[in-house]
């Protein structure tokens, strides 16, 4: 009922803000952890293209981004552009665009 999905929300919630407290200890393994936790919970609640699912899968592309796991974060940026509906050329164009302002 209702009050289940309003939990769950809940949960993902509590779990994307615990994630972000481990990434801020350096604790990579963890945030992972609780990220895909949060991303499981909210793609099966709202969907892969609602802006919850879609703020979580940013997050752990930043979790991979700050862990130099670069190649990582640029595939799941890959995914958040196609989820939304980018076509291919300017995802390549936009995955650049973050590429050169992040080595600034």
């Amino acid at each position: 009922g209702d009050e289940t999905a309003a939990a769950r929300t809940a949960l993902a919630t509590a779990l994307n803000n615990a994630a972000l407290f481990a990434k801020q200890d350096g604790n990579e393994g963890e945030a992972e952890r609780l990220y895909n936790e949060s991303l499981d919970l909210r793609e099966a609640l709202f969907g892969p293209e609602h802006p919850q699912t879609i703020a979580t899968l940013h997050n752990i592309a930043e979790l991979h981004h700050a862990f130099d796991r670069s190649d990582e974060a640029d595939a799941i940026r890959t995914d958040i552009l196609r989820r939304l509906g980018v076509d291919e050329a300017e995802i390549e164009s936009q995955l650049a665009e973050w590429r050169s302002s992040e080595q600034r």
